[in-house]
């Protein structure tokens, strides 16, 4: 039985998650000069956060990619049969030149509208794992909102145009 995609990518994603965690704990410890103590419940909600958003963030990105295909169909990447051009039914592949304007909205529209619903999603989702109330991750949102969009202005676009550009829309969410 095969796994969806969808699934295979939230649980890469989780796992990926946990290790960035971890490894954030290490660091922190590091810095601290004190003995690194794995911290199991930050651990599992950042996990458990992964589950929740990854899925939302996958559909996110392929919808974006049927809205704005960054690349052309090309009717050159099907196999030809039989017309002694190939052998053995091999495929012959060509790569459609990239659609930049295509590929331009689709950075600008994550950006604005996919780094804001994914900042937001992450802050309630975190304060509800935290036991946070209502009040309290409104707060939360309007207190830290801003600083965490145009902190992830600062490496998020780079990553998106890699993404967008060289990053098969399948693997998108892990990278």
């Amino acid at each position: 039985m095969a796994v969806p995609p969808i699934a295979k990518a939230t649980l890469q994603a989780a796992l990926i998650n946990a290790g960035s965690n971890v490894l954030a704990q290490g660091i922190k410890a590091y810095r601290a000069d004190v003995s690194f103590n794995l911290d199991i419940e930050s651990l599992m909600q950042f996990t458990t956060c992964a589950f929740i958003t990854s899925p939302l963030s996958y559909l996110w990105l392929g919808t974006l990619e049927s809205w704005f295909p960054g690349r052309a169909p090309d009717s050159r990447n099907t196999q030809t049969e039989n017309k002694g051009e190939e052998k053995n039914n091999e495929k012959r592949i060509s790569k459609p030149g990239l659609n930049v304007t295509n590929t331009v909205a689709k950075i600008v529209i994550d950006q604005a509208i996919g780094g804001a619903w994914n900042t937001v999603l992450f802050i309630v989702t975190m304060g509800m794992l935290r036991g946070l109330d209502y009040d309290t991750i409104t707060g939360q949102i309007q207190a830290d909102f801003w600083s965490i969009m145009v902190a992830g202005w600062k490496l998020w676009p780079l990553v998106s145009i890699l993404n967008f550009t060289v990053v098969p829309a399948s693997q998108r969410l892990l990278w």
